[in-house]
């Protein structure tokens, strides 16, 4: 499939550069799963993994992105901070470039490339591309959500105990947040059709926008691991909710996304107590970023 495509008509050059660059990078991370074995692997803190891969496919998204939208500023999971020309209009990429590193590893084929165009805490476009899968997720403001091409709109008339939710259980050095995420699970798993842990947030989040899952919540993540999954989700019909009414969701990487029906449900069971540790702490490039790698 062409990447125009996998985009919506009228699809602004902002969107159409952030495709090109997920596919290209989506390119080489296919090709180099299968050599994975070979990689450099660092490990940032207990269980949080970075590849050689996630560098390389981090500098080619830039050089793409820049080379197609000069001077836009950014933040990558990986490289952090630059700042572009165009930075006093508040553009500013949000980058990860392999979001579910340890599935990559491992060789389990859920794991995805997230590119987000930002506007302070506003986000005008996003893609999330699915290699292994040949799945494309994308999204513009007022322009709706595609999959592959196709639109698609988050689920309907799902009561609770028919729901199918997904999440993130910190682990390894990360776990700041466990005793809420337990507190969720004890909570949640009698009254629904069951949780899933899959390793990517970008993903739980792409699929709440495609109906596959009904809604998604977590806590501490980075602005990279969220901004183009929300909007996908705000796109495609649903709700994006932070956990604590004082944090934004890009700032605290900490939210719910859901159809349009089990939000305000879903906020008055997920346990909501803020950790003073790490309240208003926005996770840093190259840093643990809460549950997921």
């Amino acid at each position: 499939m062409q990447a125009q495509d996998l985009l919506p008509p009228g699809a602004s050059r902002d969107l159409q550069a952030a495709v090109s660059a997920a596919l290209s990078a989506g390119r080489y991370l296919r090709e180099t799963s299968a050599a994975r074995g070979a990689l450099r692997v660092e490990e940032k803190s207990a269980g949080d993994f970075v590849s050689e891969a996630d560098r390389t496919a981090e500098a080619m998204i830039c050089e793409s992105l820049e080379r197609d939208c000069p001077g836009y500023g950014w933040l990558g999971e990986e490289s952090g901070v630059r700042r572009g020309h165009r930075a006093e209009d508040g553009l500013r990429w949000v980058v990860d470039p392999l979001d579910g590193t340890t599935n990559f590893l491992k060789g389990l084929p859920h794991w995805a490339v997230s590119i987000a165009l930002c506007k302070g805490d506003d986000v005008l476009c996003g893609v999330i591309h699915d290699p292994a899968k040949s799945e494309t997720f994308v999204a513009e403001k007022g322009r709706g959500a595609r999959l592959n091409g196709a639109a698609i709109r988050v689920s309907k008339d799902v009561p609770l105990r028919a729901a199918i939710l997904a999440t993130g259980v910190p682990a390894g050095g990360r776990t700041t947040y466990l005793a809420n995420a337990l507190s969720d699970m004890d909570r949640l798993m009698p009254r629904t059709a069951g949780v899933r842990r899959w390793g990517s947030a970008a993903l739980d989040l792409a699929y709440v926008a495609a109906g596959r899952l009904d809604a998604y919540w977590e806590r501490n993540l980075g602005p990279w691991d969220v901004a183009a999954g929300m909007l996908l989700v705000q796109e495609a019909g649903g709700h994006v909710a932070p956990l604590w009414p004082d944090a934004p969701v890009l700032a605290s990487g900490s939210l719910l996304a859901s159809n349009a029906d089990l939000g305000p449900e879903l906020l008055r069971l997920i346990d909501r107590t803020r950790q003073p540790a790490t309240a208003g702490a926005e996770p840093q490039a190259g840093a643990p970023a809460g549950g997921r790698v």
